[in-house]
């Protein structure tokens, strides 16, 4: 996104520490850009695609939401453009589909430039990304919630939230936590 807001991390945050991670994930993104592409195919020389405003505003709501708790590293996809006038097709209006599910993790990570930037790099990183694909849908159905895996439960005096829930990965292991269904 090339507006996104940036919030710099604080001066005296180390290089390497242990630190929560938050994602936030937007289900069902992959399958309406899948539709956008269909409709609208990817030159948006026209005008871009009226449901492009409503995921901003959405990942805005986020990103104001979890602060000043959490800084935002990064943003990654693309849902920010302006739409055109008179926009109609049958894709956009899939937008009310998508909902969210959020990630907590807590463990080792390292701030690491990035060209102009810096981003986070580190096992609980890729633990965090990886409980991005999980099976939490299939015990709790299609709605939002928020997996807080043991170590953040842990360290949040939170070990009883919710219901708990392990996912398994050849190589990582089983990531024990808590399911909070949202909303």
């Amino acid at each position: 996104m090339d507006d996104a807001r940036r919030t710099d991390p604080p001066a005296a945050d180390p290089a390497a520490a242990e630190r929560y991670l938050l994602l936030a994930d937007i289900s069902g993104y992959t399958g309406f850009l899948a539709g956008v592409e269909r409709d609208h195919g990817i030159d948006f020389s026209a005008g871009v695609p009226a449901a492009y405003p409503v995921l901003a505003a959405l990942l805005d709501s986020v990103i104001v939401g979890v602060g000043p708790a959490f800084a935002l590293v990064k943003l990654e996809g693309d849902a920010r453009a302006i739409p055109s006038r008179d926009h109609v097709c049958t894709a956009c209006p899939a937008v009310a589909d998508l909902d969210l599910k959020f990630i907590v993790h807590r463990g080792p990570t390292v701030r690491q430039s990035v060209g102009a930037s810096t981003d986070l790099l580190g096992p609980a990183v890729t633990v965090a990304h990886r409980l991005l694909k999980n099976t939490i849908r299939d015990e709790i159905g299609y709605r939002p919630y928020l997996f807080l895996t043991e170590p953040a439960a842990s360290a949040l005096g939170l070990p009883d939230l919710g219901r708990a829930h392990g996912e398994t990965y050849a190589d990582a292991g089983t990531i024990g936590g808590r399911v909070l269904v949202l909303g």
